[in-house]
């Protein structure tokens, strides 16, 4: 981790919960926001929470009003 705001491969990956590899291969076809600084790979923390919250799935408030309905 840079400094908590941005992340690099590595604690991007475990943030995600991906290996380093999977993560470049997002990198690489540009399915994940990254930025480059100075040659380097980082992630913006924010950026990063706002893909996963606009990821296809249902949402945690989907799940618990689904959750509720079952009982």
């Amino acid at each position: 981790m840079l400094n908590g705001l941005a992340l690099d491969v590595r604690t991007g990956a475990a943030f995600i919960g991906d290996s380093e590899k999977g993560i470049r291969g997002k990198v690489a076809r540009r399915t994940i926001p990254f930025r480059k600084l100075g040659g380097r790979i980082i992630f913006l923390r924010s950026e990063l929470e706002a893909w996963l919250q606009d990821l296809p799935g249902v949402t945690l408030d989907e799940a618990k009003t689904n959750m509720e309905a079952r009982r």
